[in-house]
Formats: C-alpha cells, structure tokens, sequence
C-alpha cells in the first residue's frame, strides 16, 4: 500500500559496471519518491489528485477559497427590503435603476400606451400628453405586443392581461407600484397582475407588485419574461405559474421576491427559468402558520379513490441561475416530482417551519405527495430530478440536501454548517440519499422500492452535525469530494460519521473513489448491512476510521479496491476494518 507520505530522504542508487579496467560510469541521477501539491492527494499510480472543487470550478460569481471550495461574493450582511445581492454582487444595490425623465429609459414609440395616475384630466386617451390614469386602462386599449409605459405612483388596482401579449413596463420597482385590492379580477383570485391564455411573449418589468393576495398568476401563456420587477408583502404567493388551462413558462430575470405568504415562487406543471434573481423571507400561511417556503417546483397531482393520480406528462420543470435564496421557511427549494437545474445558485439560512419548528431544509426532492385526511399520500413512480453545480448550500437546518426516491447529479457545490433541527436538536446533515419514507401513525414507513440515486463530484461537504453524507437503502457515486469536520448531533451526542451507508429496507450501495474524510466526530466510513466500494481514499482523523455492522438480517460488504490509507494527523497508515456495535441511524421523512 502507498502511504501518504510525500517527503522522503533521496534513494541513491549507483549504477557500476562489473569487471575489471573499464571505465567509471556516471551515477544515476538520484530518483526522489512522488510528491504532491498541497491539498492534493497521492495516488497508488504516483499521480495525484486534487479533491473537493477544483481552482477552476467555482460558478460566475465565486471565487475559490484557496483549500476545497468556494465562497460567493456576497454584502457580508443581508440586504435591507427592497435592495438585493446575487452572487457577484459585493454591496446590496436597487432592483432597476429609474433612469431620468418621467419614463425613465423605456423604449417607447408611436404605439406606446402611456399610464400615470396622477393624471386628472379625465380625457386620458394613452397618448403621453393624456395618459390612462390605471394601468387596466392600458392594457384594454393597447394593440398586441404594444409597449404600456407606466409613471411614477400607486396603482390600486388588479390587472387582467388576457387574449393578447402586451410590454408591460414601469419606471422602475422604486417608483412603481401596483397594490391590489382583495377583489378577484375576471376568472382570477385576487392578484396584482394575472396573465391568462393568448398572452404568449408578454413582458412585465419595472414594477412593484404587493397586495392582498398573489403577485404575479400566470397560466395558460408561454414565454412570458418578468424582467427587474419587485414582489413583496402579499398576502398570498409571490408568483404562481402553472399548466391549468394550457402549457405555461415563465423567465424570471434579475427580480427581488420577497416577504410573500406560503411560496416565494410556486411552478406547477409549468416551465420556470430564474436567473440573477432572490427569493428571500417568505412567510407562512396566515391561517395555519405553515408554509413559506422559497421555491416549489411540482407536478399536477390530485387525490382520488384509487389514490394518489399524478400527470406524469406535466413534469414542471426550472433552471435556477446564479441566484439567491435565503431566509425562507421549511425548504429553500422544493421539488416534487419535476426537474431542476441548479447553478452558481446560493440557498441558505432556512428556517424552520413556524408552526412545529421542523423542517428548515436547503433543496428537497422527492417524489410527488399530498397530505391527505389519513396522513401523506406519495407516488413513487413521480420522481424528482435535480442537478447542482458550483453552488453552496449553508447554514440550513435539518438537511443541506435531501433526495429522497429521486435522482440528483451534484458537483463542484459545498454544502456546509447545516444546523440541528430546531424542534429537538436531531439531525443537521450535510446530504441525505434515501428511499422515500413518511411518517404514519405507526411509524417509520420506508418504501423499499423508491430508491433514490445520486452522483456527488468534486465536492466539498463540511461542519455539518450526525452525517456528512448518509446513502439510506439508495445508491451514490461519490468521487473526488471532501467530506470533513463531521459532528455529532446538538441533543444526545450521537453519531458524527462523515460517510454512511445504510439498509433500511434494503442495503444501501456506494461506489466510493478519491475522497478525503477527515475529523469526523465518530466513523469516517460506516456502512450497515450495505455494499460499499472503496478506491483511493484518505480518512484521517475519525473515532472510527472504517466501520462495518451488519444491519436488518444483512450482513456489510467492503469491496477494497486498493489506494485507500487512515491515520491521524495524517492518513499513512493501512486501513483496518472492524465492528465497533455502532448505532445505525434513522432515515429522514419527507412529511417532517
């Protein structure tokens, strides 16, 4: 076995000739062991490798910490109500500049409808010496694609755009503003704008949307771009997008979602694309005290006689680009059943949900689920899928990342200083790759069935409490991350293992190859009554450096594929195998 040792004395080997009279030959030139940079980790091969995220691997908006990962350039303090920061950004700035003039730099023409309250002449016709003196005005008298240019005031009103796409545009979220009144605007529930069918291609930005009940609905058009726009202090969501009357997309470029009810932004069965934008401090519901959380990406899904019946060709799907979502309750983003893509994308500082002080979690995804009078109903078959890269997931609680029977990628993200959960102080780990489990009145329920598989490369997951990573009855790959500074869990001094492999159900499955695992509180691999595969790994550090228990009538399998070394302070030592009766732990549940 090759140890980790990189500096030796010189081998000297000198080379001379047998025989008698002939000439001296030079020596050899001295041959020095292999070495590796710092950080980098020595291979069998004599090559090295340099795990956790590479220099070179940090997103638009990042910059490499120097060791294993990145950090976002980010105002150290969170920005005040209405100012934002996206990674990239280093001080909090305004959501769109105004511009001069009482227009600002709209690009209005001879089509432009104009609107500015303040207007009293009560002969408004759209044009700017007589603008409309309400935004609904506008949009009733503007021709199709047309741009409706809004001044500076209060629009207490409830906008239908329907049956045609129109631009429209205020001067800016600062000076524009639409309240809506707790009244339903057509086939709409109260909303500050509602964009139904034939509106494809319509553009909102420049706005302030708030009121007493949702932001933005959208359903039935496709292309529809919110661009600049702030959605703030409603009663209801944020922004609701969703497949109901026809197919349904939406673009939210460079927006500030803030301090709404239930769901910062909620996609059903639609397509989402949120670039350079925050989804921050969503509330819960008003009437339960549940809810708020930042994102939710799902698939239409209804309860019936036969049970749960979702439309599997109605997948939501959304990409989440160099954004940040923080401060919301439950789940930072949540995925039932859809897709996802998630990248340069910060999601931290979830909180707990307000009614139980459970939950708190980064990214959720699971199946498909609806609580039901006898408890939660879920379709396996409608799995979640999600890839995430160069991203950081901080300083959430429960769970960093949870995929719970459903596939995820993962690469080149840290995920780091998840907290306890607040409720009891259990859990707080870094990544949960689990079968889907609920809890019932009986207990525990895990489906052995609905196994969840991951990918997690050239990552950095860290200071997280119980597990840094924990395969539950699922299967991972897991190559050239860093797993480190694991510690036991806040309320029993229990567990603090960096890598677990667990059969709850079923026997769990890792294939395991050029990891760093070091100071873990307790073991630095365990597997229970699972399969692991283990190739060129470092474990330093750790109670327990490679643990094995057999587990649920199954016994543990180690499949040791060389290059793989432990010890303290450094890992130059062989790696020994032995049962120490360590605890085995719970899956997580998606209904807690």
């Amino acid at each position: 076995m090759l140890t980790a040792m990189r500096r030796l004395l010189l081998l000297a080997l000198l080379v001379l000739p047998s025989g008698c009279g002939g000439e001296e030959t030079e020596p050899a030139a001295p041959q020095l062991p292999p070495t590796c940079e710092e950080h980098e980790l020595l291979l069998p091969d004599g090559s090295c490798i340099r795990p956790g995220v590479p220099p070179d691997g940090c997103g638009e908006g990042f910059v490499h910490d120097g060791t294993y990962g990145c950090e976002p350039i980010l105002p150290a303090e969170p920005c005040p109500p209405g100012l934002m920061a996206v990674p990239g950004d280093e001080s909090c700035r305004s959501v769109m500049e105004c511009g001069e003039g009482k227009w600002g730099d709209l690009p209005v023409d001879a089509t432009t409808q104009y609107v500015d309250g303040s207007y009293g002449g009560g002969d408004g016709d759209g044009s700017e010496a007589q603008p409309w003196p309400t935004i609904g005005q506008a949009v009733a008298a503007a021709a199709p694609g047309a741009l409706i240019a809004v001044g500076a005031g209060t629009y207490n009103e409830n906008v239908l755009i329907d049956g045609k796409p129109v631009r429209l545009w205020g001067r800016c979220p600062e000076q524009v503003a639409i309240a809506a009144p707790a009244e339903a605007v057509g086939p709409c529930p109260p909303t500050a704008l509602c964009i139904l069918g034939g509106a494809d291609g319509t553009e909102v930005g420049g706005l302030a949307l708030r009121g007493a009940g949702v932001g933005i609905l959208l359903a039935g058009s496709e292309h529809v771009l919110a661009d600049r726009i702030r959605v703030h202090d409603n009663a209801g969501r944020g922004i609701t997008a969703e497949s109901t009357f026809h197919s349904t997309s939406i673009e939210v470029r460079g927006s500030l979602i803030e301090h709404n009810h239930d769901f910062g932004l909620f996609v059903m069965g639609a397509d989402a694309i949120v670039d350079a934008s925050v989804v921050r401090a969503t509330l819960p519901r008003a009437s339960d005290q549940r809810g708020g959380r930042g994102i939710s990406i799902q698939l239409p899904c209804s309860s019936t006689s036969t049970g749960l019946q979702c439309d599997a060709t109605a997948r939501g799907n959304a990409s989440v680009t160099r954004s940040l979502i923080e401060q919301n309750h439950e789940a930072g983003l949540l995925v039932f059943g859809s897709n996802v893509i998630v990248d340069g994308t910060v999601v931290r500082a979830t909180l707990p949900s307000v009614s139980d002080q459970r939950g708190g979690r980064g990214i959720n995804i699971q199946p498909s689920c609806l609580p039901t009078p006898t408890g939660l109903e879920c379709d396996s078959a409608a799995r979640g899928s999600a890839s995430v890269s160069r991203s950081l997931i901080e300083q959430n609680y429960d769970v960093g990342l949870l995929v719970t029977g459903s596939d995820a990628n993962v690469d080149a993200t840290v995920v780091r200083t998840t907290l306890p959960r607040a409720s009891d102080q259990l859990h707080g780990r870094g990544i949960n790759v689990q079968s889907l489990c609920v809890h019932t009145p009986t207990g525990l329920q895990c489906d052995a069935a609905a196994r969840a598989s991951a990918n997690v490369t050239r990552s950095l997951i860290e200071h997280n409490h119980e597990f840094g990573l924990l395969v539950a009855s699922s299967d991972a790959n897991v190559d050239a991350t860093v797993v480190r500074a694991t510690l036991s869990n806040a309320s029993y001094n229990l567990f603090g293992d960096g890598l677990s492999v667990l059969n709850k159900t079923a026997p769990g499955s890792a294939t395991l190859t050029n990891l760093l695992i070091a100071d873990s509180a307790r073991a630095g691999l365990a597997t229970f009554g699972s399969f692991v595969s283990l190739a060129d790994t470092h474990i330093r550090c750790a109670a327990f450096p490679l643990n094995g228990e057999p587990f649920e009538g199954s016994d543990f399998e180690l499949d040791d594929r060389g290059g793989n070394s432990c010890g303290c302070p450094t890992a130059d030592d062989t790696c020994k195998l032995i049962s120490a009766g360590l605890q085995p732990p719970d899956p997580l549940a998606t209904n807690e």
